[in-house]
Parts: structure tokens; C-alpha cells; sequence
């Protein structure tokens, strides 16, 4: 499509668009919610960009608008995942002035966090582990790997998300233990 008038969105059938470039999304992005928003604000993006001067190839600025603002998502994700995860190493618990009940449910959590990073790709598994286990910087994760630091921060992004996704989704249905606990080992309600 060589077409500069951003009009060929609405002409190209708009539906159809919006599949092909929700699948193309989904390579990124996991949320139903996610890859909808980010194809809305593709679109409204380069018919705004189209309205002020022609674009040569409309659907590869499309997709090249799509992407970036998924991996956009994903870095603003992975940073909120990042605060999260610094939240897990409380002080007091390295310290040891927390209660047995509290260790035991910073324990756990410790734990249900390694069993979502056990299930990640293994590229992703290997930078998340390089990079907050072993503290290496992301240059020296890319050295490691063999691959661009842009690559990294994106497997880190997804890292991170899953792992953060998989921990609340696990919080949300923790069963209660016998005993009167939680999976956190916390009191039930």
C-alpha cells in the first residue's frame, strides 16, 4: 500500500486492519486490553500524522507506530514491575527483625516468585536472572547474550510482567490453608 492518504485506513477495511494488527500486537503484548488500546491509538496516531502531511507507506508507519508504542507499554510496565520486585526485598527481613509469620509469607512469596520465573521463555528466564540476581548491567546482560540492549530491556519488560501478572493472579485465588492462613502465610479474614 503505497498509498499517502491516511484515508486508506477507512477504505482497507477498517475491521480487518485492526485483526492483522491486534495478531501483530499479541507478539508483544499479552492483555486483550493492551493490544486493543495500543491498535485504537495506532490508527487515531497516523491518521493524525496523515492529516498533517503524507505518509509514503501508511501501513508499514502503521505498524512501526504500533510496535513502539507497545514496547512503550512494556517499558513503563517493566519499571512499575521493577519498584514492585524492590518492594519484595524488604530490609527487615534481611535483617531478621521480622516476626516467624512474616519470614514464613516473605518466604513463600520468594518462592511463588521463582516458580513464575521457572516458567518464562528461557531468553527471558537468562536476562531476568543476569540482570537482578547476578546485578549485571543491561550492556553487560546484551554483551553476555549476544544480543542488542534493546532486546534485553524487552525481555526484561516481559519478565518482569509475567512474573508480576502470575504473583497477583496468584494473591487474587490464594486458597485458604488450613490453620486459619493464606498462601502468604497471613491470618484469613
Amino acid at each position: 500500500m503505497n498509498n499517502p492518504d491516511p484515508a486508506w485506513v477507512l477504505g482497507s477495511g477498517l475491521e480487518g486492519l485492526r485483526k492483522r494488527l491486534s495478531r501483530y500486537l499479541a507478539r508483544f503484548l499479552r492483555r486483550r486490553e493492551d493490544i486493543e488500546d495500543i491498535a485504537q491509538e495506532s490508527i487515531y496516531r497516523v491518521l493524525e500524522a496523515g492529516s498533517r502531511g503524507n505518509i509514503l507507506q501508511p501501513e508499514a508507519y502503521l505498524y512501526r507506530t504500533a510496535r513502539n508504542l507497545a514496547f512503550n507499554l512494556l517499558a513503563r510496565k517493566a519499571h512499575h514491575c521493577e519498584q514492585s520486585l524492590e518492594e519484595l526485598v524488604d530490609l527487615d527481613f534481611l535483617s531478621g527483625d521480622l516476626l516467624p509469620e512474616d519470614e514464613v509469607a516473605a518466604q513463600n512469596r520468594f518462592e511463588r516468585f521463582c516458580e513464575a520465573a521457572a516458567q518464562l521463555p528461557e531468553q527471558c528466564r537468562r536476562v531476568l536472572i543476569l540482570r537482578k540476581v547476578y546485578g549485571l548491567s543491561q550492556q553487560e546482560v546484551a554483551a553476555r547474550l549476544g544480543i542488542a540492549v534493546s532486546t534485553v530491556e524487552k525481555h526484561l519488560a516481559k519478565a518482569l510482567m509475567r512474573c508480576s501478572e502470575q504473583l497477583q493472579s496468584e494473591e487474587r485465588t490464594a486458597p485458604v490453608r488450613s490453620g486459619g492462613q493464606d498462601r502468604q502465610g497471613k491470618p484469613a479474614p
